[in-house]
């Protein structure tokens, strides 16, 4: 069973364009997939054809994280969101690093969408979720 997902009312108060999803998947993770990463290969080529650096700014999904960022007292120059860490890396050339099947699936998906992507543990959070709390002092 899927945990309830919501954004606090003042991080929404400060950031009204930021949505969450969240999709339930079994998956398996192996160190190297070839067919993913001739995927990736393949729409790292294509970004890198459709998108100069220059750009990067005025997507609007980068743009709207940069803008909560800002929102939240971060700088975005510094402190990026991953798709827009991503995507310059892959316009300076770098291409990525491979992890596992789990995280390069994510970075695809974030390259993809230009929206951060992240994959967590079920079993994990729920886990955490039914532990007592235990406050500080």
């Amino acid at each position: 069973m899927l945990p309830e997902i919501s954004i606090h009312p003042a991080l929404k108060a400060l950031a009204p364009d930021l949505a969450l999803g969240c999709i339930s998947a079994r998956v398996s993770v192996e160190r190297h997939n070839e067919a993913l990463w001739r995927e990736i290969d393949q729409h790292l080529a294509h970004r890198s054809s459709t998108v100069k650096a220059d750009q990067i700014n005025s997507i609007p999904q980068i743009a709207a994280m940069r803008s909560a960022y800002k929102a939240l007292g971060k700088d975005p120059s510094r402190y990026r969101g991953s798709a827009e860490a991503l995507l310059r890396r892959v316009l300076s050339g770098k291409g990525l690093y491979q992890i596992n099947s789990v995280v390069d699936i994510n970075n695809l998906v974030s390259l993809e969408s230009l929206n951060p992507a992240g994959a967590y543990d079920l079993e994990k959070i729920n886990a955490a979720h039914r532990a007592p709390h235990r406050g500080h002092g």
